[in-house]
């Protein structure tokens, strides 16, 4: 074996990596998320062990390493951001010791890391990273055109199940100033929900193309097809399709919730109690006969998950990589 071989950088195979997941699982947003995890551990070496990026190399990385990254993530976020990390750490791993065997033991060790258990709290509902993370599931198809809109429609309302399958096309008035849902809740009591949100009309208007094209006022909102024709769409089938697109988001974030369309109810009114309405006024929005029932959004959280959207970066020209800046060498190697 030649002396003074020179160490293999950790990091080498990230752009490789990435590309082979684009391909296997077709989802940039898995792909960015583990993107973002790879480049999480590297800044924590930077940070904390002051480490350049061609000064991590894998024999530099232990076991020991990883469960201390690991421990220092789950300090300073939520638990389910530490095993989206380690998920990262393990996949990208056992990418390099498919490419070289001397990577072999490290792999298996940090297999053996477990994953912590989470624990919903006491009032589920989703954040704003979750629900992101929800919307981006569905595929661009018809089908999945709709079951977004209907993600977001459930988030965007906070409407009861019920509620949501008797609504009509002619109850969503968008010629007004503020636009807005007119929804018929329990006792046939009707409530006013504005729905004048950019993203949820734009949403609502290629919706309309694709599934009302006859403009009968009088059609369900979502309807199911049968021979009778457009029929209201069963509890049955707006459950499954919230299952289904949780179920892939859980892919991506091992500790996603069940989600199911009282929890959606749940996160609007959490997120309107962030925005600063008052409990009144959500339990108005809701539906809410005694603002006692509304008072389960004051618990929540005030900190909105924000998530950093990263740029690709295009082709650079080739250098000499001793002459590299460091932001220069995480580029190229696929971290940013």
């Amino acid at each position: 074996m030649p002396k003074n071989k020179p160490a293999k950088m950790f990091f080498i195979y990230v752009k490789d990596f990435l590309d082979n997941m684009r391909i296997e699982l077709k989802s940039e947003r898995t792909v960015q998320t583990y993107k973002e995890s790879l480049n999480a551990f590297r800044l924590y070496l930077r940070q904390v062990h002051g480490r350049q990026v061609d000064e991590i190399t894998f024999e530099y990385v232990t076991e020991d390493t990883i469960r201390r990254f690991t421990s220092w993530v789950a300090e300073n976020n939520s638990i389910g951001t530490r095993n989206i990390r380690l998920s990262a750490i393990k996949s990208y791993l056992q990418y390099a010791a498919d490419r070289d065997i001397a990577l072999i033991p490290l792999q298996l060790k940090a297999a053996k890391i477990k994953h912590k258990k989470t624990y919903p709290k006491k009032h589920n509902w989703l954040d704003k990273e979750q629900v992101v993370l929800l919307l981006e599931q569905p595929a661009a198809t018809k089908t999945g055109i709709r079951d977004r809109f209907i993600i977001l429609f459930l988030f965007s309302t906070g409407v009861r199940l019920d509620e949501f399958r008797h609504i009509k096309l002619k109850d969503i008035i968008t010629e007004e100033k503020y636009p807005y849902v007119m929804v018929t809740g329990k006792g046939r009591k009707k409530r006013i929900i504005p729905v004048s949100d950019e993203t949820f009309m734009e949403n609502y208007s290629y919706y309309c193309t694709l599934y009302h094209q006859n403009k009968n006022m009088e059609d369900y909102l979502f309807f199911t097809v049968s021979r009778d024709g457009r029929g209201m769409m069963s509890e049955d089938n707006v459950q499954r399709i919230l299952k289904k697109y949780a179920d892939m988001a859980r892919k991506t974030d091992s500790s996603f919730p069940n989600v199911h369309p009282h929890l959606m109810r749940h996160s609007y009114g959490a997120q309107l109690y962030r925005l600063g309405l008052s409990l009144a006024e959500i339990a108005k929005l809701l539906g809410h006969e005694n603002i006692t029932t509304t008072e389960i959004y004051a618990e929540t959280d005030l900190a909105m998950a924000t998530e950093a959207l990263k740029k690709m970066i295009g082709n650079q020209p080739a250098r000499e990589w001793d002459n590299l800046s460091e932001e220069d060498k995480v580029k190229f190697l696929g971290l940013k």
